[in-house]
C-alpha cells in the first residue's frame, strides 16, 4: 500500500508569497483609505478656519477704507498694517491682499479694474507701490494655513495645506433697519401752516464723548422737525409696503423694523399717515435714546404733492445719535423750540408745524456691516462694510 502524496493540494511556494503581498498592498490600501477618510475631517475644520480668517482679514482692510472714506487719513501701511494684524491673530501661515472697486473687482495701481492678479495693486509695498488706488472701495485677502495630520502620516503625509478667498467692500450704507421717518438735506423750520421754509444746508458731525459723566456725543444736537408738506403728508414713512405690510404700523416698524435692502439710490419710498403714526411712535422712538439710529434722507425740501399717498425721492441713508422724539397738538411744543436740552447745550430752533413732531438728536459719522452702493459718502452718510464673496 503507497503512502499518500501529502504535499499535493499544497500551492506552490511562490504563490503563498504572492497571496502575501497581495494581501500586504490590500491592508496598506485600507490604511491609506481609513487613513484619508479620517483626515477628511481634520482637513474640513482647518479650511473652514482659512476662510474665516481670509474673512476677516478683508474685513479688516475694509475697515480702514471705511474709515478713510468718512474722511480720516489712511494710507497703505494702515491698511497693511490692519491686515497683517488680523492675519497673524488667525493663526494664517501666509496671505496676499489686493485693492479692489466697490463690486470686488481687482484694481491697478492706477485704479482701473483688471482680471490678471500680477497686474493688481497689492496692500503694502510687496508690489512696488505704496499707495492706495483711485476708486478703492474693499479688499481680497487669500489666505492659507498649513496644519499638521495625524492618521495621514501613516502613509506619509504630514501636513495639509488649507486656503480661501474673501472680499470685502465699503461704501455708502444701501439697507439695514431704518427709523421710519425721513428729513431733508437741507434741515428746515416749519411754519405753522405746514410749509416748509429754509433752513440750514450742512451738518455738523459730533464725535463720541468718550466719558462716562458725560454720554453724549461732543458737538451740535439738532431738532428735526417732522413736517407737513403741502399735499398734507408728514415726513413718516411706510418702509414695510413693498414687503406687503399694513399701512399706520408705525410703532411696530420702530420695534420691529423690516430689513430693507435698496439696490441703489436714489429711490422712491411710500409715506405712512405721518399725522397719526407721529403720536403713535414716540414712546417706541424715546426707548432707543442714546443709541445710534439709520434714517432715509430725502433732497430738495421733500415737498411732496400726494398727501397721504405720497413718495420721497431718497438719496442716501443718515446716522442719527438719538436724543428724544416730542409729538404736541399744540404750535408752541417747548421740546420743538428753542431750549437748552439734558446736554447742557442749546438745540437748533425749529418752529411749529401743526401736529408739533420732531425728533432731536446728534448726527455722527457711523459704521456698520450691511450692504453698500457706489454713491457718495458725504456728510453724515451711514457707511457698511460688506462681506461680498
Amino acid at each position: 500500500m503507497s503512502r499518500p502524496n501529502l504535499t499535493q493540494d499544497r500551492p506552490p511556494r511562490h504563490q503563498a508569497g504572492q497571496i502575501i503581498v497581495i494581501a500586504a498592498l490590500a491592508i496598506m490600501t485600507m490604511i491609506a483609505g481609513v487613513s484619508l477618510i479620517l483626515e477628511g475631517g481634520n482637513a474640513y475644520a482647518h479650511q473652514r478656519v482659512a476662510q474665516n480668517a481670509s474673512d476677516a482679514v478683508a474685513n479688516a482692510g475694509a475697515t480702514v477704507l471705511a474709515q478713510r472714506l468718512g474722511g480720516a487719513i489712511k494710507t497703505d501701511a494702515d491698511v497693511l498694517a490692519a491686515t497683517d494684524s488680523v492675519a497673524a491673530s488667525n493663526e494664517l501661515t501666509t496671505y496676499d491682499a489686493y485693492y479692489t472697486d466697490v463690486k470686488g473687482a481687482l484694481l491697478t495701481p492706477a485704479g482701473t479694474t483688471t482680471t490678471n492678479v500680477s497686474a493688481a495693486a497689492r496692500v503694502g509695498p510687496a508690489d512696488g507701490d505704496s499707495t492706495i488706488p483711485p476708486n478703492t472701495q474693499g479688499v481680497q485677502a487669500g489666505g492659507s494655513q498649513q496644519f499638521d495630520t495625524t492618521f495621514a502620516r501613516a502613509i506619509g503625509i504630514d501636513q495639509f495645506t488649507a486656503s480661501a478667498i474673501a472680499t470685502s467692500v465699503t461704501g455708502a450704507l444701501t439697507g439695514g433697519n431704518f427709523l421710519p421717518v425721513i428729513f431733508p438735506v437741507n434741515i428746515v423750520d416749519c411754519e405753522t401752516n405746514g410749509d416748509l421754509g429754509i433752513g440750514d444746508t450742512s451738518w455738523v458731525l459730533s464725535q463720541p464723548d468718550g466719558s462716562d459723566a458725560d454720554p453724549y456725543p461732543d458737538g451740535q444736537e439738532y431738532i428735526i422737525p417732522l413736517c407737513k408738506t403741502g399735499g398734507g403728508s408728514f415726513m413718516i414713512l411706510d418702509l414695510d409696503q413693498s414687503l406687503g405690510g399694513p399701512k399706520n404700523n408705525c410703532d411696530d416698524e420702530v420695534t420691529n423694523p423690516p430689513a430693507i435692502q435698496f439696490a441703489n439710490f436714489p429711490v422712491d419710498i411710500a409715506s405712512d399717515n405721518g399725522n397719526n403714526c407721529a403720536k403713535e411712535m414716540v414712546d417706541e422712538v424715546n426707548a432707543l435714546h442714546g443709541k445710534v439710529v439709520l434714517v432715509p434722507i430725502c433732497d430738495g425740501d421733500c415737498v411732496t404733492a400726494g398727501g397721504s399717498n405720497a413718495t420721497y425721492h431718497v438719496i442716501r441713508v443718515a446716522a442719527l445719535y438719538l436724543d428724544y422724539m416730542s409729538d404736541e397738538n399744540s404750535n408752541s411744543n417747548p421740546l420743538c423750540q428753542n431750549h437748552t436740552g439734558a446736554s447742557g447745550q442749546s438745540l437748533v430752533t425749529i418752529r411749529g408745524n401743526g401736529s408739533s413732531s420732531c425728533i432731536a438728536g446728534w448726527f455722527v459719522r457711523y459704521m456698520t456691516s450691511g450692504p453698500v452702493g457706489a454713491g457718495d459718502v458725504i456728510g453724515s452718510a451711514a457707511i457698511g462694510i460688506q462681506l461680498v464673496r
